[in-house]
Formats: C-alpha cells, sequence, structure tokens
C-alpha cells in the first residue's frame, strides 16, 4: 500500500483542484501569494528496510515557498536528520574485547556512540485546499516533495581517540547510504487574520530507493547489499514566515 501512496496523493491534488479555487460565494479563495520561509521540525518512525538499522529519528531544517493566489504552492528544503537509536547488526564487533568494550588508542575504555544521521534536500509541489470548515486564510495541504536522501551511522566520541573511527578507516564501518526519495504529505494550513501566525501541521511518510555506498564494512567482513527500500512514517510542523518588500520608504535611526 505504502508503493501506491504517491500516486494517491497525486490524485488528491487533481480531483481537489475545482474545489479549491473558489469559496462558498464563486470568488477565488484569498490565499496570500507571495514568498515564505519556514522551520521545519519532523519526528519519524523507521519502516521497511530502514528498520533494520535505525530507531526513531527527528529532523529540523529550513524551506523557502512560493504561494499562488489559487492555493498552489512550490518550495524547495533542507532538512537535517538525527537519531539515537542504532540497530545495525555486528556493527564495530571487530573493535570489541570479550566483554563487549572498546579500547582506545591509550588502552582506556572507550566511550562511543552510534547514532544516526541524515540529510535531505527536496523540492515540492503542493496545493492549499479551502474548506467551509476552516475560515479563509487556512486549510487542508496536500504536497509531494521529491529529492535527495543521505543516511550513515555517526560515532559519538567522548574523548577517546579510536583511529579505526577515523578517516580513512571509518568508511568501513559508517554504512554511508545515498539515494532518491519521494515525500508524500498531509495536513492543516493555518494563516491568522492578523497575518502574524502562521504554521502547518500533518503527517508524511518518507520513501526511499537507496544505494549502499561502501564496498566492505570491515567490522562484518561482508559488504551491503542493494538498492534498499528505506521509509519512514511521521509527523511534520513548520512556522512559517511571509517574506515581503517594506511597506515604507521611510528609513529609521537609533
Amino acid at each position: 500500500m505504502m508503493a501506491r501512496l504517491p500516486a494517491s496523493i497525486v490524485c488528491l491534488i487533481l480531483l481537489a483542484t475545482p474545489a479549491a479555487a473558489q469559496t462558498k460565494s464563486g470568488d477565488v479563495h484569498p490565499w496570500s501569494p507571495g514568498y515564505q520561509a519556514a522551520i521545519h521540525f519532523g519526528g519519524q518512525v523507521p519502516a521497511r528496510a530502514l528498520a533494520d538499522r535505525y530507531g526513531t529519528s527527528n529532523t529540523v531544517g529550513f524551506s523557502i515557498y512560493k504561494v499562488e493566489a489559487s492555493g498552489w504552492r512550490w518550495g524547495c528544503h533542507y532538512r537535517f536528520q538525527t537519531g539515537s537509536e542504532v540497530r545495525e547488526p555486528g556493527l564495530l564487533d571487530n573493535l570489541l574485547d570479550d566483554n563487549g568494550r572498546m579500547v582506545d588508542n591509550e588502552g582506556r575504555i572507550a566511550l562511543v556512540t552510534p547514532q544516526q544521521r541524515g540529510t535531505l534536500l527536496t523540492l515540492s509541489a503542493g496545493r492549499l485546499i479551502s474548506s467551509s470548515a476552516f475560515r479563509d486564510g487556512s486549510g487542508l495541504l496536500i504536497e509531494m516533495n521529491f529529492g535527495f536522501w543521505e543516511h550513515k551511522v555517526h560515532f559519538q566520541n567522548r574523548g577517546n581517540r579510536v583511529t579505526q573511527l577515523e578517516d580513512p578507516y571509518l568508511a568501513g564501518y559508517d554504512r554511508l547510504t545515498r539515494g532518491w526519495l519521494v515525500i508524500p504529505r498531509v495536513g492543516y494550513y493555518h494563516d491568522a487574520p492578523n497575518g502574524l501566525i502562521r504554521f502547518q501541521v500533518g503527517i508524511e511518510s518518507f520513501l526511499g530507493r537507496m544505494q549502499p555506498q561502501r564496498a566492505w564494512n570491515a567490522d562484518t567482513l561482508s559488504s551491503d547489499s542493494g538498492p534498499r527500500n528505506d521509509g519512514t512514517v511521521g509527523l511534520f510542523a513548520a512556522w512559517i514566515l511571509r517574506l515581503k518588500a517594506r511597506s515604507t520608504n521611510v528609513d529609521y535611526y537609533h
């Protein structure tokens, strides 16, 4: 069903097009056209192959949108992904002693914590849809993102130097994976009458076709197989700022 989700979202956009352009009075819906900036937050639960490697994650990022008066919205996005749980079987096995501990270059117990890191760069096309259930300027949001996704294992080292976890040996442990993804999302868009409060919230899913980038894993003495079908299901929220020119040509000095 997840594989059919992007097509379903596209169909919803097409079906909503006639209704979204009109209010109850037959006039064009008063969406505020122009450019917007958004500070984005999200939380994800892993799915598909990704659930075998990582636990839950979160994202923070920045977006720029172009909003049309008709409700169409176009955007470009950067998101940074982090997670504290790594489930990868065999990770660092060759660096652990019989008691499951790692020793640093000075012979001390090394405090190394594996974590998830990721980057997403996407473009989006979406539609703001008016409804009698919401006031003017607010409504449903349907959007599709397309772009690039990279994730890897990051080793948080608390003051212990371990040569195997430094370049160029780090490539044998970090499980770097890259590929293309789509992000269907649906939610609610709010624009207060005074124009000072704008935000959006909703649900989304990452659907990635990914390829391992490392030829060999030093700890398991094997290579990752690919391509991988990685995914997530989660929630998103964003605080939105409207970008507009100065409304006055008067200069103020302090």
